[in-house]
C-alpha cells in the first residue's frame, strides 16, 4: 500500500549542449520549440545578470519537465553536461537525446544512453515535438548522499581497494558484491563511503542510482520498517503504508530488480539488522560500514590496507586503518555470533600499534561458523 504524495508542478525544456561543437544546434532548436510554442530554458537567453551561473542551472533543472541533450562528442566529453544531465535524472527530469554526430561510439556512453531512444531531427521532429507535449514519468534516479566535508583528505589506497572491488576491471560495469568497511569509531568509514559514492565512475557505473540508509546500535524493528519505508519514498515518490518488514523488503526487492544500484549500509551494529537489504537484484551492490564484528557475510575476501597512517592527534596508539571485506556471490547467510565465528575478517586493533606497511592482499576464505 502507498500513500500518494503531492508533486510539484514542472513545464518545459532544459536544452543541453557543449559550446563548443553544439552551439549553433542548441539555437536552432530552440527556435523550433518556441514556434511551437514549447517554454524552452537555453543558457544564453534564460540566465539573469549578477547571479552565480551554475546555481542558475540547478533551479531550472528542478522546474523543467524534459531536459533535450545534443548528443555531439564534446557534450559526451563535457563535465558540465554530465552534470547537467545527472542532475536532471536525479530530479525525476525526462532526458531526451537528440543525434547530432552520427559518429559517437556507443561504447562510451553510460549504459542508460545505450538503451534509450535518441532523435533524428532529420526524421523524427515531429515524434520529439509530440514526446515534449505529454506528460514525462519517469523514475527519478536517487542520490542520497551527502556532500563530503570540506576539510575531507583523501584515503587513495583504501579508496582504490574497494573501488575496485565495486567496478569490473574496465571500470564500467559495476559488480554484484557485498563490501564492508570494518575499523573502530572514528577512523572515517563513513566518509570513506561517501567519498565512494561522489566517485564519477561509480556514479557512471550505478547509474540508477546511490541510496544510503544509516542503521545505529539496536535499531526497533518499526525503525526498521520507517528506514526501508524511505528507500521505497525515494525510488517511487510514494510513501508505503507496509505494516511488515518482509513486506516492505519484498517491495524494495522488485523495485530495485535489474537496476544498477549502490545502497550503502552505514553504521551497522547486528548482522540481524541488515536482513533486510540483502538479496536486491542480480546487479545491485552493498557497502557496508561497521565497527562490530558479527555483522558481515562469513564468505568474503578480506583487503588488508596497503599502509598503515596514523592520526597525530590520538598517537601511534590509534592506527588509522580501515579494513576492506566483500562478498561475491548469491544471497550471503548471516552469522550474529562472536568473532570467533567470523575468522579472517580484519579489523584494526585500536589498542595496538601496527607495522608501517603491509602489503595489499586480497585472501579469499570459505568457511563454515
Amino acid at each position: 500500500m502507498t500513500t500518494q504524495k503531492e508533486h510539484r508542478v514542472r513545464r518545459g525544456v532544459f536544452v543541453s549542449y557543449a559550446r563548443r561543437d553544439g552551439e549553433s544546434l542548441a539555437r536552432d532548436l530552440c527556435q523550433r520549440l518556441l514556434a511551437h510554442g514549447v517554454p524552452v530554458w537555453h543558457d544564453r537567453s534564460s540566465m539573469e545578470g549578477g547571479r552565480d551561473w551554475w546555481d542558475q542551472i540547478k533551479r531550472a533543472l528542478r522546474e523543467v519537465e524534459f531536459l533535450v541533450l545534443i548528443m555531439t562528442p564534446g557534450a559526451v566529453q563535457s563535465e558540465t553536461v554530465r552534470q547537467e544531465w545527472r542532475i536532471a535524472r536525479q530530479q525525476g527530469v525526462c532526458v531526451f537525446l537528440v543525434i547530432a554526430d552520427a559518429g559517437i561510439g556507443m561504447d562510451v556512453l553510460p549504459r542508460w544512453m545505450r538503451t534509450v531512444h535518441w532523435y533524428d531531427l532529420a526524421h523524427e521532429e515531429a515524434k520529439l515535438l509530440n514526446d515534449l507535449n505529454t506528460q514525462c514519468r519517469v523514475r527519478r534516479v536517487p542520490f542520497m548522499v551527502e556532500p563530503l566535508p570540506v576539510d575531507f583528505v583523501p584515503r587513495n589506497s583504501e579508496f582504490e581497494q574497494l573501488k575496485s572491488s565495486l567496478l569490473t576491471a574496465d571500470r564500467e560495469e559495476p559488480v554484484a558484491i557485498t563490501a564492508s568497511l570494518r575499523g573502530a569509531g572514528g577512523y572515517g568509514k563513513t566518509t570513506l563511503a561517501k567519498a565512494i559514492c561522489h566517485d564519477e565512475d561509480i556514479q557512471t557505473a550505478f547509474d540508477d542510482g546511490v541510496l544510503w540508509v544509516t542503521l545505529g546500535e539496536a535499531p526497533s524493528s518499526a525503525a526498521l520498517l520507517s528506514k526501508i519505508n524511505d528507500l521505497i519514498e525515494t525510488l517511487g515518490d510514494e510513501r508505503p503504508s507496509f505494516e511488515g518488514i518482509d513486506a516492505a523488503s519484498a517491495r524494495l526487492r522488485e523495485m530495485l530488480e535489474d537496476q544498477d544500484v549502490l545502497l550503502v549500509i552505514d553504521d551497522v551494529w547486528r548482522a540481524s539488522d541488515v536482513r533486510p537489504f540483502l538479496g536486491l537484484g542480480p546487479r545491485c551492490a552493498r557497502l557496508m560500514t561497521t565497527s562490530g564484528t558479527g555483522s558481515t557475510p562469513i564468505r568474503s575476501a578480506c583487503l588488508r590496507p596497503s599502509s598503515t597512517q596514523y592520526d597525530s592527534r590520538c598517537g601511534p596508539s590509534r592506527p588509522a586503518a580501515v579494513g576492506i571485506c566483500t562478498y561475491r556471490g548469491g544471497r550471503p547467510s548471516i552469522n550474529d555470533r562472536s568473532t570467533s565465528s567470523i575468522a579472517g575478517v580484519y579489523s584494526p586493533d585500536p589498542t595496538s600499534a601496527i607495522g608501517p606497511t603491509t602489503a595489499t592482499t586480497i585472501r579469499s576464505h570459505s568457511w563454515s561458523p
